[in-house]
């Protein structure tokens, strides 16, 4: 009976929230952080009940959840799964259920700096012991490999959490964040799949308890910290093309850009204003 009801209740509220919001749903979060269920092989298909780590759930929910989604939710809304787990355990999660016909359109990824101690060790050039629990230093080696194995899923990645905490909350460690965000955003930003970064705690002190209380973008009283200039020089700036060239004799152009949507403008043999929007992919 409870297991019924378990799975009664699951399957409503994605029916109520694909009733509720209907097209105005671009993606979603389908399942949060079930790699590590998978990997220890608590997800056995046709079971009424999952002993996971987080409590009972529905039997296989990963799937049940993904083939419930795609049925109610508008056919143009994207279906993420999200962890924090990015062993092969996620790989391989995500390689099961699209073979086991689930829409899976984004793989999410975690990237939590919470440990002060972490940003230091970044700050002060200290090698990576990979044999030591906390490893989770963002070297680009480290970032490299992480994001070549989950890029055999064949997805977009969208880096759905991340947090840089300030070692202190004085000048230098606001200095100490905005260059690792800096630096972090970057590498990042340079790695194919990739498809979006979203930053977790944007003002500082608003976390969840437990975590870091100076990781945001602003201050407590929303004034904007050094990293929230970094991503502003970053996103509006550096990473955007503005450029004005003459068209060769035969009408080309050049230019050397990023990926991404572009306006071009452009006057015509007949004087008069053109534009159009291409996809540099």
């Amino acid at each position: 009976e409870y297991t019924a009801y378990l799975n009664a209740v699951t399957a409503r509220h994605i029916m109520e929230i694909a009733v509720r919001y209907g097209d105005r749903i671009d993606s979603w979060d389908v399942v949060n952080e079930s790699a590590t269920d998978f990997g220890q092989g608590l997800m056995v298909p046709g079971s009424k009940i999952c002993k996971a780590l987080q409590g009972p759930m529905p039997g296989d929910y990963t799937y049940r959840s993904f083939k419930i989604a795609e049925s109610v939710l508008p056919e143009h809304a994207r279906l993420n799964i999200n962890d924090y787990n990015l062993s092969d355990d996620d790989l391989n999660q995500v390689l099961d259920l699209k073979k086991r016909g689930c829409k899976i359109d984004i793989m999410g990824a975690q990237m939590h700096l919470f440990n002060p101690q972490i940003c230091l060790d970044i700050a002060d050039g200290i090698p990576v012991d990979k044999t030591a629990a906390r490893t989770n230093v963002q070297t680009p080696e480290a970032v490299y490999e992480t994001f070549a194995r989950l890029g055999k899923a064949g997805l977009p990645i969208h880096l759905s959490e991340i947090t840089i905490t300030a070692p202190n909350n004085d000048e230098r460690g606001q200095a100490i964040q905005a260059v690792i965000t800096r630096n972090l955003y970057r590498l990042w930003f340079s790695i194919k799949p990739m498809m979006g970064i979203t930053w977790w705690n944007v003002v500082d002190d608003c976390g969840a308890p437990g975590e870091p209380s100076v990781s945001g973008l602003f201050s407590r009283n929303m004034e904007p910290k050094p990293a929230y200039y970094v991503l502003d020089d970053l996103i509006n700036h550096e990473w955007k093309t503005r450029t004005c060239v003459k068209a060769g004799k035969d009408g080309s152009v050049e230019f050397r850009g990023f990926r991404g949507t572009y306006k071009l403008s452009w006057q015509g043999k007949d004087g008069r204003e053109h534009s159009a929007e291409v996809e540099l992919k």
